[in-house]
């Protein structure tokens, strides 16, 4: 699944063009970074390349290999440590940069703090392309009986016809502070399990075939993403965003994964600004360096 994320990524920035021909946007020229860090996770699928022509190129030609790369962490103005990262290849000949440690012993790969700040530092060919993220403060799901954060337990039943009114999604923040929230919806259920629409698709009640069920480019409609800035409400001292008008972002009956993600602005900017692959922070280059801290709940959905 993060590969497939991975690509539509890519694809996102070769799209945000009006005119294919312009050879300004597309020539080999130009370097890419897209990568997002996770709060509480360790440094990897960072992608590193370079832009391709739409003619004749192929994806594997963005792959640029042998760059050096680094992450350093900063607490405020002091080098706190410094994360080397290396190339690992996925499938469909595309490469990602991590950290080795993830590859020798996961357990003792450093994590991203939202104490510090990060900075990546890439060289290629004599060139060099930076970026810088901070990394948003940590969000809690507020308990709800339809939810469990334990993706190993019985799934508790959500009525889709009352869910945004009984069952809204209630995020805590740590402020009043504006936060940049992304949802996303993911139905677990495979296609051979036969997912069933909430409102019948055309003249059949199940997808057709496995492309109609999670298209390649953007996972749609068994993956379903929206996003926006919230302002927090104080309710005894304690600060909160409540989303009640997300049941439209479900389109299956079944188990589902429902993540919400606090972004930063490098990333937010990203997914809203017109041509956000030139607005993702990227310092020489295309694409986001961004973070995110996010909690993830299941539940499965019912008439």
């Amino acid at each position: 699944m993060k590969t497939l994320i991975l690509l539509i990524l890519i694809l996102l920035i070769l799209s945000g063009c009006d005119n294919f021909t312009s050879s300004a946007r597309y020539t080999k020229d130009e370097y890419v970074i897209t990568g997002l860090l996770y709060e509480g996770l360790p440094v990897e699928y960072i992608f590193i390349g370079k832009t391709i022509s739409p003619y004749n190129d192929s994806y594997p030609d963005m792959n640029v290999p042998d760059a050096e790369a680094v992450i350093k962490e900063f607490a405020g103005e002091t080098l706190n440590d410094s994360i080397p990262l290396i190339y690992f290849q996925l499938e469909d000949s595309i490469g990602v940069y991590l950290d080795p440690d993830i590859l020798i012993d996961p357990s003792s790969a450093k994590t991203i703090s939202a104490d510090y700040t990060y900075r990546i530092e890439v060289l290629i060919d004599g060139t060099l392309v930076s970026a810088e993220t901070e990394i948003p403060e940590p969000i809690a799901f507020v308990d709800d009986p339809a939810f469990t954060e334990d993706s190993t337990a019985v799934f508790p039943q959500l009525d889709i016809d009352t869910a945004d009114n009984e069952h809204p999604l209630k995020i805590q923040s740590q402020n009043t502070e504006p936060i940049n929230l992304l949802y996303r919806f993911y139905c677990l259920l495979d296609f051979e399990d036969h997912p069933q629409y909430i409102i019948s698709f055309g003249d059949h009640d199940t997808p057709e075939d496995e492309e109609e069920y999670e298209n390649p480019a953007d996972g749609f409609p068994r993956r379903i993403e929206f996003f926006g800035q919230y302002q927090p409400s104080e309710e005894n001292g304690n600060f909160f965003v409540t989303e009640s008008a997300y049941s439209g972002a479900i389109v299956f009956y079944g188990d589902y994964e429902i993540s919400v993600f606090s972004v930063s602005e490098n990333y937010y900017n990203y997914l809203y600004k017109t041509d956000g692959f030139k607005h993702g922070g990227i310092v020489n280059g295309y694409g986001y360096f961004g973070a995110v801290s996010g909690v993830n709940v299941y539940t499965e959905v019912v008439e």
